[in-house]
């Protein structure tokens, strides 16, 4: 079937990871020389080159020595993650499993799309034993912007199942950031009620569907394939 799936991770597929903002963090200290800290913003929903630019506009650093120094430090943050995913208690959230291995049994390309910088996002996913679930993406080391990274996604879809049809493609999130990025780049937003916004909030941000969490694995599989039906 020429349809693609595409999922969030934190708060989506799995609990918030505290490691990943440790990795965050220590980074910028090494990088930036700054003693961080991730509460001076409202991170959720960022990508991780949002988040580190974000904080250090709040430690009054200049735009030009943030982007002198962000590729480097997107390049480090994995190599921080390395040395804590290993202890880290990686939770998967409920109904998740059964999803991925549903979808995946109709035939349908799973990716992700998430703020994550792509080694810490593969990290996150073998640690819970899902990553193989996950054939393409748009991660946060390949752009600042949410929208960039679902465009992203969808193009690397599109050179290797020639997927054309916005119909067919679906995006999964907890956030409005996640809501307004699938509708910008063409694709059906699905929020999920498992992060720290309403369904008000990620109804009001353009979801097109909202579930409370992934466990009526039937129902949503339903409405992929009858939602891609409706816009033949």
């Amino acid at each position: 079937m020429n349809h693609l799936v595409l999922f969030d991770i934190d708060n989506t597929l799995v609990q918030s990871s505290s490691g990943h903002m440790q990795a965050l963090l220590e980074t910028i200290k090494d990088v930036y020389r700054i003693e961080a800290n991730i509460g001076v913003i409202n991170h959720h929903g960022m990508t991780d080159q949002e988040i580190i630019t974000r904080i250090l506009g709040k430690y009054d650093v200049d735009t030009k020595t943030i982007q002198s120094n962000l590729k480097e430090c997107i390049k480090r943050m994995p190599l921080k993650y390395e040395k804590i995913v290993a202890s880290e208690n990686i939770i998967i959230l409920q109904g998740v499993y059964d999803l991925l291995t549903s979808i995946d049994q109709l035939g349908l390309l799973i990716g992700l799309v998430t703020g994550n910088v792509e080694k810490i996002a593969h990290a996150k996913l073998k640690k819970i034993g899902i990553d193989h679930f996950f054939k393409i993406g748009g991660f946060g080391s390949d752009h600042i912007n949410r929208a960039n990274l679902v465009k992203i996604a969808i193009k690397r879809a599109a050179d290797r199942i020639g997927i054309a049809t916005a119909g067919n493609i679906f995006l999964f999130g907890d956030a409005p950031q996640d809501m307004r990025a699938a509708n910008e780049a063409g694709a059906t937003p699905i929020g999920v009620t498992t992060g720290i916004f309403s369904a008000e909030q990620l109804e009001a941000a353009g979801a097109r569907k909202i579930v409370p969490d992934l466990t009526h694995v039937d129902h949503i599989t339903e409405f992929l394939l009858r939602f891609s039906e409706m816009k033949k």
